[in-house]
């Protein structure tokens, strides 16, 4: 299971968006799906009740997270989450300069 970095929060209202980022890597396989961590977070599927959770612990709970079959893995989850993945391709748009207002 390959280690995999979180590098930026670039929407949504999910808490502490800092401490989720760095490299996660595998911890152990938790209800039928690879758990990782970045030593602060957890991501870990919780089962058919409780879905797809991103924690301090195995032992909390977030809510109803997505379910195995709707996000396949724990990168897929924290996308969703809308947190870019170091692998993610990041458009580079060019640079342009504003020189006046037209109008009110």
């Amino acid at each position: 299971y390959p280690t995999f970095e979180v590098t930026a929060q670039v929407g949504g209202n999910l808490g502490d968006g800092p401490a989720r980022l760095g490299m996660y890597k595998f911890d152990k396989m938790w209800n039928g799906a690879a758990a990782y961590t970045n030593g602060k977070y957890i991501v870990f599927y919780g089962g058919a009740r409780d879905g797809w959770q991103w924690v301090t612990g195995y032992n909390f709970w977030a809510g109803y997270g997505p379910a195995l079959s709707e996000i396949a893995d724990a990168q897929g989850f924290i996308k969703s989450m809308q947190f870019q993945l170091g692998t993610d391709e990041v458009k580079d748009y060019p640079t342009f300069e504003v020189t006046a207002q037209v109008g009110g």
